[in-house]
């Protein structure tokens, strides 16, 4: 290093979190819930960090136990969204109020070909129990999000491949074999069949959907919102154009009609 190159720089950066929206002031029952929703997951969170929303609780609450149950599970908690009475006995364990950023546009990329794109998955994605919502997730930004090219992906998804599109959404011209997962935290459309996992809205946008062709998933998720699919699925909608999507925290399969 020389004598002119800075040795600290402060830099813009995006933050990507989960938000725990915490309804309720005793401790106790949210505590309780987050055991079970943690082991119903199994390790499916571990190592993301927080963000804990308590801008609904009009009173201080003991941070202490609610932080210790999120450390238990290796859930590290670095921000929160609450009144400043709320806020104030927060930031005595070091804690600071971050704000939420709004969604960002999307634009389309260049069709790539899966197997340049695909990484392996070297542990498959855990499935936990069906229907086990997931703590809403949000994005927390220094600075206005810029729009992310919708991703554009040409040809199959082996088995052991897996495609994120990490705040955009995902586009596949071909089939997502059994054993693939396709994940965006936008919408997912496939042309093609649908044999292995696909979850939309990974970061929480609940308005997320997911579009096949040829619907016969091995799981489905919207907001982390789960399916798990063991048993064939009704003629109606197996192996045939269909769409998958939240309404009211229940998760929808419908067949997509002329």
């Amino acid at each position: 290093m020389t004598d002119s190159t800075p040795s600290l720089e402060f830099k813009s950066a995006t933050l990507y979190a989960i938000r725990a929206v915490i309804r309720d002031s005793d401790l106790s029952r949210v505590i309780a819930e987050l055991n079970q929703r943690m082991q119903e997951a199994g390790s499916f969170f571990m190592g993301e960090s927080v963000v804990i929303d308590a801008s609904g609780l009009d009173e201080p609450i003991h941070w202490e136990p609610l932080l210790e149950a999120f450390s238990s599970h290796k859930l590290p908690v670095i921000g929160i969204v609450a009144s400043e009475t709320v806020a104030a006995a927060a930031q005595e364990f070091g804690l600071t109020r971050v704000e939420l950023s709004a969604s960002t546009q999307r634009t389309t990329t260049t069709p790539q070909p899966a197997s340049s794109v695909a990484e392996p998955v070297q542990v498959a994605t855990p499935v936990p129990k069906a229907n086990a919502a997931r703590p809403e997730a949000v994005t927390t930004s220094a600075e206005p999000l810029q729009p992310v090219p919708t991703q554009v992906i040409q040809g199959p998804l082996r088995s052991g491949q897996r495609v994120y599109a990490r705040d955009t959404d995902l586009i596949v011209m071909g089939v997502v074999s059994q054993g693939a997962e396709v994940i965006a935290d936008g919408n997912i459309h496939i042309y093609g069949p649908l044999r292995g996992k696909a979850m939309a809205g990974a970061r929480g946008d609940i308005h997320a959907r997911i579009f096949t062709t040829a619907l016969d998933a091995e799981l489905v998720a919207v907001a982390g919102v789960y399916r798990v699919i063991e048993g064939p699925l009704g003629t109606e909608i197996r192996r045939k154009p269909a769409m998958v999507y939240l309404q009211e925290q229940t998760l929808r399969m419908e067949p997509l009609r002329d």
